[in-house]
């Protein structure tokens, strides 16, 4: 866990004084804070005595150190600066009771070999006992060096849990997870380190009721309650992505964020409208008010290197700028045939304290990927008899040994106000930058006769660029009514966004691959087809949402979560092509909708809550019919009911969740025309009555001492209004599990992840005549650590341990699947500082 440090005090010089950087600050600290704590020691009774006119009724059960020191942060409203080094592998004793916090602070530590020094009004900063950490001057003399670090009272970074104290991704407001009425999972910092999930797609495969669908190589499709197309969001601002040819958020390095929080279900409070499926929220590292990081090189199956570094901390001697340098860069091989991918990653961003209650921050990130014979699309199914074709997991259909290049860089700037009445400020604006050009050419079309021929390729030269501008702002805060608090929070947020898709040269879609499809060595000219600009499409997104939001105490007991957001959506879609000469210009737009929100928390007792809520639905939807005419908006309502639990002072949160979901004028595949659009994209059309009906149970947190648990159970059926099923590419039932246990009195930790879901399968009558089917399976994962001295860890994961082979996905269009991957070990070093 990571404590907040007093910006420009005592705590900030000892913070510098690290690793031997500013001595003589270190010196003056521990003069001035051993004087204070002499002084104090002499009359503990009388110093703790006149605090009872500040007495704190404190409920902390024993626990991990760091979660326990988050409680006290919480509880007693304190800063206290630690690194989670020092705190790792130990637990906190019980504080109960109406306590002075210095009197808590002091027990809680009681038996961990660490202490306390005060640094200022409520502030405190951790040093480890002689026996655990010191220098000893010549005279013998023993000083300490202060524990520090940290970050933010939302950060999962240090926490060493599977769980979260907070989320605002569903309603705005700073809710925990039994105060929200919608189902919402936080894949914590530690989890993704433990599990050594470095994408975005590996952390959503272990999120319960999500599905994810490799597409190809480069691109990922999530379902969750039986729908596609999630909301993404940036530090809660909405980032728009093109998928047809991969982009930004679907393909983000994990090593950019402290948490991915992930709601499920609609939200159109948050996120600019109603989507029924999933909003994925990355939250992005941000600098630490003392000095921290790590460096890690890791090593995997198929020549796959990693490195990751991560430094943070204070960057003037008063604390009041901060700074943070985050970095990885990959290379390597893939269970897939030929293919290979090299990305690096930069990110940095800075805080200074312009004012005494004012924060600026400044970041930029960026991405780079490029890969070679790359997919673009999955394998032909079906033989000419309907019968599947038998493949090895390894096989690739992308070719051409030439380069596919993405590049993501976003930008930001954001004010931050506190208000003395307890009100905030928050504005922000973005900048979002995605291209992707270079050479496609995959063998992901066509039936298969006896002989291996009959597949045909897909791809082409595209040059495509996304960009975004975004602005968002809010004020959040108290007031008092009818003797009660309540919480509001009121904001804007808009978004500027324009795709610019360019192809060039001559198509070669659908000519025949050249010889058997089991020979394939990725060897395609592309030569020929090679040529100046042939087709260009230009879409325009403008959105603005006006919102407010509030949590309203009724009772002592009961509390209402209600607000709406007024939607202005601008939608324009207009095509060249350059070889006819033919233009064609789409256009939807939609001014004033009102989506509402509204949900109710009952709290049964003091861990225990039932809760329901119910939003509209309103998708504006950039889906053409066979026409190649926008398709309107998606709308409907969703319903949600349940119970949840937290205990151990938020440290173990349980659920479970009902859910409806109704929607007309639902977009899917037209599989009654055999083309493709202009673009290149598929036609859609639209149903009526589409109904989602499922439940799912969920569990996060630390169950017992040193057992860390993350996952849940998740049953969902989609279904049109005669009552048949849809959406049969994804499973009705699925289990999502990960975990560890630290094996008390040593530095080993144990863990390991589970994956299971039901039967998948789809029939199609074009391009081939068959039905594919994926049996239930489980994918099971396997993992251990070593805590060495002086901050070094290596760890060992194992993924697929019995090497199962699988479809991951079946394309409902091209009649096309992929296979997930094989068995594959990852062995990583980390030493932090």
């Amino acid at each position: 866990m990571t404590g907040n440090a007093s910006k420009g005090g005592l705590l900030t010089k000892l913070g510098k004084a690290r690793k031997g950087r500013c001595a003589s600050h270190l010196v003056s600290a521990l003069i001035s804070s051993t004087v204070l704590a002499t002084l104090g020691a002499g009359s503990a009774t009388v110093s703790y005595a006149q605090q009872t006119d500040q007495l704190v009724n404190f409920n902390i059960q024993a626990q991990p150190l760091a979660a326990a020191l988050s409680a006290f942060m919480r509880t007693s409203d304190w800063d206290v600066s630690f690194t989670s080094e020092a705190v790792s592998g130990k637990r906190s004793t019980v504080v109960t009771g109406k306590l002075p916090p210095e009197l808590a602070l002091r027990t809680l530590l009681a038996g961990t070999g660490i202490t306390m020094r005060l640094a200022g009004s409520k502030t405190a900063a951790l040093v480890a006992s002689s026996r655990e950490q010191n220098e000893t001057t010549a005279t013998g003399a023993t000083i300490l060096e202060p524990i520090v670090v940290s970050g933010r009272g939302t950060s999962t970074e240090g926490t060493g849990s599977y769980t979260a104290s907070q989320t605002s991704t569903a309603t705005g407001l700073p809710l925990s997870l039994r105060e929200t009425p919608q189902s919402v999972t936080i894949i914590t910092r530690q989890k993704m380190e433990d599990q050594n999930l470095t994408t975005i797609a590996e952390v959503l495969n272990q999120t319960p009721g999500i599905t994810v669908h490799q597409m190809d190589s480069e691109r990922t499709n999530v379902y969750a309650r039986g729908f596609s197309n999630p909301t993404w969001l940036i530090d809660g601002v909405p980032t728009w992505y093109r998928i047809q040819y991969g982009s930004g958020p679907s393909v983000s390095d994990m090593v950019l964020y402290d948490r991915v929080e992930v709601l499920r279900g609609a939200t159109g409070l948050m996120a600019g409208a109603g989507d029924p499926s999933t909003t994925i929220n990355l939250v992005r590292k941000l600098p630490t008010d003392t000095f921290q990081g790590y460096v890690s090189g890791s090593a995997g199956s198929w020549a796959t290197y990693r490195s990751e570094l991560d430094v943070s901390g204070p960057l003037n001697k008063e604390g009041s700028v901060r700074g943070r340098f985050v970095s990885s860069l990959q290379d390597g091989n893939s269970y897939l045939d030929r293919y290979g991918l090299r990305e690096g990653t930069v990110y940095g961003v800075l805080e200074a304290d312009i004012a005494e209650s004012t924060t600026l921050t400044v970041g930029t990130d960026y991405q780079r990927r490029k890969s070679h014979d790359t997919q673009f699309g999955g394998f032909p199914l079906f033989h000419t008899d309907g019968s599947l074709v038998d493949y090895d997991n390894s096989f690739n259909p992308g070719g051409g040994n030439l380069p596919y290049n993405q590049d993501f860089r976003t930008h930001f700037a954001r004010i931050d106000h506190e208000f003395d009445n307890g009100w905030k400020l928050h504005s922000e604006y973005s900048y979002y930058r995605a291209k992707r050009w270079g050479a496609l050419a995959s063998a992901s079309w066509g039936v298969i006769n006896d002989d291996g021929t009959g597949a045909q390729m897909l791809g082409g030269f595209p040059d495509t660029t996304t960009t975004q501008h975004a602005i968002n702002a809010y004020v959040e805060g108290p007031i008092e009514f009818l003797g009660r608090q309540h919480d509001l929070r009121f904001g804007v947020t808009s978004t500027f966004g324009q795709d610019d898709h360019q192809a060039f040269g001559s198509s070669f879609d659908y000519s025949p691959l050249p010889g058997s499809i089991f020979d394939w060595s990725g060897d395609f000219d592309l030569t020929p087809y090679q040529g100046d600009l042939s087709f260009r499409s230009l879409t325009k997104i403008n959105q603005t949402g006006i919102y407010g939001s509030g949590k309203f105490s009724l009772t002592d007991d009961l509390s209402l979560i209600a607000g709406s957001r007024v939607v202005f959506y601008d939608y324009k879609f207009d095509t060249e092509d350059f070889n006819s000469g033919v233009t064609t210009s789409q256009r939807s737009k939609r001014n004033g909708e009102w989506i509402p929100y509204a949900g109710l928390v009952y709290d049964l007792d003091d861990n225990w809550s039932v809760y329901g809520s119910y939003t509209s639905i309103f998708k504006q939807q950039s889906y053409r019919d066979k026409n190649n005419a926008i398709i309107d908006p998606t709308t409907g309502s969703n319903f949600e009911a349940g119970l949840k639990g937290a205990f151990y002072d938020d440290q173990l949160n349980v659920s479970l969740a009902g859910f409806y979901v109704k929607q007309d004028n639902l977009a899917t595949r037209d599989r009654s025309v055999s083309l493709i659009l202009p673009d290149g994209s598929n036609p859609y059309r639209t149903i009526d009555g589409a109904v989602t009906k499922g439940i799912e149970l969920e569990v996060s947190g630390e169950v017992l001492p040193g057992w860390q648990l993350g996952g849940g159970f998740t049953h969902s059926r989609t279904e049109d209004a005669d009552g048949q099923r849809i959406s049969t590419v994804i499973p009705q039932n699925m289990i999502r599990l990960a975990t560890t246990y630290h094996v008390p009195n040593t530095g080993l930790t144990v863990g390991g992840n589970l994956s299971w879901q039901s039967k998948i399968f789809n029939t199609w009558s074009w391009p081939a005549s068959g039905t594919a089917v994926q049996d239930s399976y489980a994918v099971v994962g396997l993992m251990a650590k070593y805590d060495f001295d002086k901050g070094v860890t290596a760890s060992l994961n194992v993924n697929n341990v019995f090497n199962e082979k699988y479809y991951s996905s079946f394309d409902e269009t091209y009649a096309t699947g992929n296979f997930g991957a094989p068995r594959n070990v990852t062995f990583t070093l980390k030493k932090t500082f």
